[in-house]
């Protein structure tokens, strides 16, 4: 199932599920796609279904699918970056920063290129919600306790990232973090270490890589987060980027004013941003 979060002409948002070029209101269900994964989750969903009403997905506005409590961002997790950075090290266990949830948009949003930015970079991320309370879990809890997937793209100014260690700043000016289209639930990707990902700036292929590449396969990933701090129901963990992000490209590519940037995953669907000058 594909869950997402729309607005029709009234401009409240509403819970609903995908269903090819419609979307079904899932309001019945729950106020809201977080609500909706703290309380009844897929069982509530499919319930509300039968009687829900169905809206043409070009008639709505897509919105950020949730708004989490936590985002927690994992660096350097594809072996390719060893390919494209020479001076890569590769680390020796999972590193995470945080995107904070203020930074939080949806599909089509329009996100800012500050004006003391110069080095506005894409970075295709596939993330995973989590549906269970997990604190200090084993590997083998894990995976049971992951609601679904979803795409972030982890938009960074590199020069403020770069700039004395400052990863915070440089991961979270407005809109620094676009979340979408859908959260895919976990029954339907069986295997997520096997997916591919890509992202497109202006239709140019820049990044293609799979989750296969993955240095930390997300159990790992989320027990060793989960050893350190509790993850709640609707938190995002994400699990890294593969090669092509523009600040190792020869020549560097940062992104402009006017540039469309689509990053994308074959079960999940394709998140587009719009960069607008600041």
């Amino acid at each position: 199932m594909k869950l997402v979060t729309f607005a029709t002409a009234d401009g409240i948002p509403r819970p609903g599920a995908q269903e090819g070029d419609m979307v079904a209101d899932l309001s019945a269900a729950a106020p809201s796609v977080l609500a909706l994964i703290r309380g009844g989750g897929v069982g509530a969903a499919m319930a509300a279904l039968p009687g829900a009403a169905r809206h043409p997905m070009a008639s709505v506005r897509l919105l950020a699918p949730l708004t989490p409590g936590k985002v927690l961002c994992s660096g350097v997790n594809y072996r390719s970056h060893a390919l494209e950075n020479p001076k890569a090290v590769m680390p020796g266990e999972p590193f995470f920063f945080a995107k904070l949830p203020s930074s939080v948009v949806g599909p089509d949003a329009q996100v800012a290129r500050h004006p003391r930015v110069t080095q506005m970079d894409y970075e295709v991320e596939f993330a995973a919600v989590i549906g269970a309370p997990l604190h200090q879990a084993t590997e083998a809890q894990v995976m049971p306790a992951i609601f679904g997937y979803t795409l972030l793209n982890d938009l960074s100014a590199r020069d403020v990232q770069f700039r004395d260690n400052q990863i915070t700043l440089g991961k979270n000016f407005a809109g620094y973090a676009p979340i979408g289209p859908c959260i895919l639930t976990a029954d339907d990707l069986p295997d997520p270490g096997a997916v591919r990902l890509t992202t497109h700036v202006n239709g140019r292929l820049l990044q293609d890589g799979n989750t296969a590449d993955w240095l930390f396969p997300l159990p790992r990933l989320i027990a060793f987060l989960s050893g350190v701090m509790p993850l709640e129901p609707g938190d995002i963990v994400t699990t890294g980027t593969p090669a092509g992000v523009g600040l190792f490209r020869s020549p560097q590519v940062f992104l402009q004013g006017g540039d469309v940037v689509e990053i994308a995953a074959d079960p999940i669907g394709i998140l587009r941003t719009i960069i607008v000058e600041g």
